[in-house]
């Protein structure tokens, strides 16, 4: 069986990031019981940089540097100048971790930590990337530390660190790879019987701190999907369908491009002001059976206890830190605590283990545009069509698959003709190719999409189009004025330009979409409670025709691992999925649900034979 993590972040409920200075050992055990009692199994700790590498400077005549020392010009007793009381604290800790059969994912380097820098005064003003002070004392930390504890087995990974992007600013991708091949090369030195974690959030496809990197440098990926921190998520309720699915599609797309495991290694909803306790919980179903489902590493939620007693920063400061808990400030656990502990039970009685999810196409993602913002809507049309869709990086050698999505293209470099060519060929030989576009410019244009431009201008319009007798909205910051030169028109706008068109090229067709109907979605509230996704079924006719498990409702989804099939309702009612089954496909063992009707939030999981 699959080891799916469950678990949550921790810091110490009577102290929070002050746990290590204001060490108290009974509190820390009754934690520890409290969660595991919960349904905790894995715990996210971190040795705050501050307090287990206390190193200052210590100068002379001048301001002349004379040496190195631990915070009260105390001598270091160990080349890493790591401090060993604090040692002995985490030592402790993972006596605890060991006794309640919990296991640890270590944060590093960890100097950012829920909106505050925790360094070691020697650091103070320096680039903590690039500087080399930085980057000696990030080594010794790291080689000193896992030299110290690589022999505990309650420890599963080393993580990198909480979120190093955060540490300093960085613009320069080469900086950003030789910081993350520096503290995963010392990790890997002094133990490489264990994977190194990533830590990082926010990653992109392209930039500084991108998801290949990333991927080439760690062994695991992770996503912190908080609607409130990442762009595009925050527009909807957290138990709707947009925002119910954001961790499933950032982790998917993290693990598609670089080719790794990828952990959602902070989830949560972030306090009362967002939503209560019962909208967390059905926030944290419903995440739980997605991930798995989809292909995630786990789920850890963000954080283990509230922390609203706390009188130092953050939590001085920050409201939005103080009431994040699994269990509150009195070790009780709230409802989200509920559905790991259930999640869990009901993991453990399962008699298969779960394969990679199907994949019925590929994104292509293209230069220039907002990777993330893209793939994110695309993935969730097709999921509400009824496919999994995976993902491509821009300029990538393009695989075989039976249809393609390019979707809201921008700029002049799309693809670069290398890849281009090689898409063309796939539609050749019988794939189908779908492209929205937004100011895209492609070569072949009356060959691949049997169109010609007569004019383009700058003009705000909008309409709705009718697919199948289903009236979709749509809008466009420009007009481009096409001429049909081979390819059929399924709809046209107001104006009577060709708004979608079909075009056979070899075995294949081109579906041509002349506005970026994903771009437009981003900013619109609710955008998939209406018929949006109904364009994506036509592209995906020949597709769907195919699948062994259809459903019907717009808000349930399918995931197909082998012989496993999962319906998540990703909606806060209850609804009939409306589930058909090819013929000659029978079901087999019901592992959760019913056919008939899915609470919100909630899951199908069965066999078919």
């Amino acid at each position: 069986m699959k080891d799916f993590k469950l678990g949550c972040n921790y810091w110490a409920s009577h102290a929070g990031t002050e746990m290590w200075k204001n060490w108290d050992e009974e509190q820390v055990d009754k934690d520890l019981a409290a969660l595991s009692k919960n349904g905790v199994r894995c715990v996210r700790v971190f040795p705050l940089w501050r307090d287990f590498q206390p190193v200052m400077p210590v100068y002379s005549c001048s301001g002349v540097l004379e040496e190195y020392m631990l915070e009260g010009c105390i001598e270091p007793t160990n080349p890493w100048f790591l401090d060993d009381v604090m040692m002995e604290r985490f030592s402790t800790f993972l006596d605890i971790c060991g006794k309640y059969n919990v296991s640890a994912i270590v944060g590093l380097i960890t100097g950012w930590m829920s909106g505050r820098m925790f360094l070691p005064t020697a650091l103070y003003g320096k680039h903590l990337t690039t500087d080399p002070v930085a980057l000696m004392f990030e080594q010794k930390f790291v080689r000193g530390f896992v030299e110290a504890f690589r022999g505990r087995k309650e420890i599963y990974a080393w993580d990198l660190g909480n979120e190093c992007n955060c540490l300093a600013r960085t613009t320069d991708r080469a900086a950003a790879y030789v910081w993350s091949a520096t503290i995963s090369n010392a990790i890997k030195a002094q133990d490489s019987t264990r994977p190194v974690i990533s830590g990082m959030h926010g990653l992109k496809v392209e930039g500084a701190w991108t998801i290949g990197d990333q991927g080439e440098i760690t062994d695991i990926l992770t996503t912190h999907p908080y609607a409130f921190f990442v762009p595009h998520c925050k527009t909807d309720p957290m138990d709707s369908y947009r925002t119910l699915l954001h961790g499933t599609c950032e982790s998917a797309l993290y693990a598609s491009i670089s080719g790794k495991g990828c952990l959602v290694e902070e989830l949560g909803t972030l306090s009362y002001n967002v939503c209560n306790d019962e909208v967390s919980a059905r926030f944290m179903r419903a995440n739980l059976f997605s991930n798995w489902a989809n292909g995630a590493e786990g789920v850890l939620w963000w954080c283990a206890h509230d922390q609203n007693s706390l009188e130092t920063p953050p939590y001085s400061w920050n409201s939005l830190e103080r009431e994040l808990g699994m269990l509150n400030s009195n070790l009780e656990p709230k409802p989200v605590s509920r559905e790991l502990k259930s999640f869990g039970e009901w993991l453990d009685g399962l008699d298969f283990e779960i394969e990679k999810p199907k994949r019925d196409g590929i994104i292509l993602l293209s230069k220039e545009q907002d990777h993330w913002g893209i793939a994110y809507m695309t993935y969730l049309l097709g999921k509400q069509a009824g496919v999994t869709l995976d993902f491509l990086a821009p300029n990538k050698e393009i695989p075989d698959s039976d249809v393609y999505f390019l979707p809201s293209t921008i700029g002049q470099s799309v693809l670069y003709k290398k890849y281009y060519d090689q898409l063309k060929r796939k539609v050749e030989e019988g794939a189908t190719l779908y492209v929205s576009n937004d100011s895209g410019y492609f070569t072949e244009l009356l060959e691949f999409f049997g169109l010609s431009v007569a004019e383009r201008e700058l003009r705000c319009v909008s309409g709705e189009m009718d697919i199948g007798g289903y009236k979709i909205p749509w809008c466009a910051e420009r007009r481009i004025a096409l001429t049909v030169e081979g390819a059929e028109v399924i709809c046209e706008d107001s104006e009577g330009n060709p708004l979608l068109t079909l075009n056979r090229y070899g075995k294949g067709k081109v579906y041509y979409l002349n506005v970026p109907f994903e771009q437009t979605l981003l900013s619109k509230n609710r955008a998939f409670d209406g018929n949006a996704h109904k364009l994506y079924e036509l592209v995906l006719s020949e597709v769907l025709e195919k699948k062994k498990v259809r459903k019907s409702h717009p808000k349930a989804a399918i995931t197909e691992n082998g012989n496993i099939v999962t319906v998540i309702n990703y909606s806060n009612e209850a609804i009939d999925p409306g589930i058909t089954l090819a013929k000659g496909v029978e079901v087999g063992k019901i592992y959760r649900g019913s056919f008939d009707s899915i609470a919100p939030c909630d899951a199908l999981v069965f066999s078919i034979k």
